[in-house]
């Protein structure tokens, strides 16, 4: 299917919408963020931290969970860090092909086609990186 042609914009963007594997990798990292967020909940109330409620964003869970020292500031670094690359590629990429932001995490210059295997890649390895946080969390 991939050529190695050289591409990018919303053309890079559509190719990325219409691959199966990167939708799926994509859609597993948003189940997988899920599951961090709920063993962060059950973290701090575990750690009886207030205003450990469902409905938080990850972003202000890692917050509270800093705040509270509910875990390692290893751990509160990894968090702060997946929880970045995960809004990136999920918020952010069709604002990162159509130049609206700025290429920071993800390329957006000299794509080829096949650069979409980098993309699922990517995705791939988001996913396994919050489930195995989400491990850590829930045996903390």
């Amino acid at each position: 299917m991939y050529q190695g042609s050289p591409t990018g914009g919303i053309e890079f963007y559509k190719l990325l919408y219409e691959s199966p594997e990167f939708c799926a990798e994509l859609g597993q990292v948003t189940l997988a963020s899920g599951q961090l967020e709920a063993e962060l909940i059950r973290l701090l109330l575990r750690k009886a931290v207030p205003n450990a409620v469902e409905g938080l964003t990850l972003g202000k869970l890692v917050k509270i969970a800093a705040k509270h020292n509910a875990i390692g500031q290893n751990e509160i670094t990894w968090l702060n860090e997946l929880c970045k690359q995960r809004n990136y590629l999920t918020h952010n990429i069709y604002a990162l092909f159509i130049e609206l932001i700025e290429e920071t995490r993800l390329e957006r210059s000299n794509l080829l086609d096949s650069d979409v295997h980098t993309y699922i890649e990517r995705a791939w390895q988001l996913k396994e990186n919050l489930i195995h946080l989400a491990e850590i969390v829930r045996d903390a």
